[in-house]
C-alpha cells in the first residue's frame, strides 16, 4: 500500500524570513509601548482589533441585502 504523498512544503527565503522578522520586532516594540502607557488590556484589545480588522478585509463579501419597499395604501 502507498501511502499519499505529502502537499508541496515551502521555504521562505532568507530576506523573506528577516523581513518577516523585522515585522515582529516592531510589533514587539509596539506592544510594549502601549503596555508600558496603558496597560495589558489595552494593548491586548488594540491588537485583537487590529486582528478582526485584518479578518474581514480578508472575508467575502456580504451579499448586498435589496432596498426595502415602502408599501403604501391607495
Amino acid at each position: 500500500m502507498n501511502a499519499p504523498c505529502p502537499p508541496e512544503v515551502t521555504t521562505p527565503t532568507d530576506a523573506e524570513a528577516a523581513a518577516k522578522d523585522a515585522f515582529f520586532e516592531r510589533i514587539a516594540t509596539l506592544s510594549e509601548e502601549m503596555i508600558a502607557k496603558f496597560g495589558p488590556d489595552f494593548a491586548m484589545g488594540a491588537l485583537l482589533l487590529a486582528a478582526r480588522f485584518i479578518a474581514s478585509k480578508n472575508a467575502p463579501a456580504a451579499p448586498e441585502a435589496p432596498a426595502p419597499q415602502i408599501i403604501t395604501q391607495p
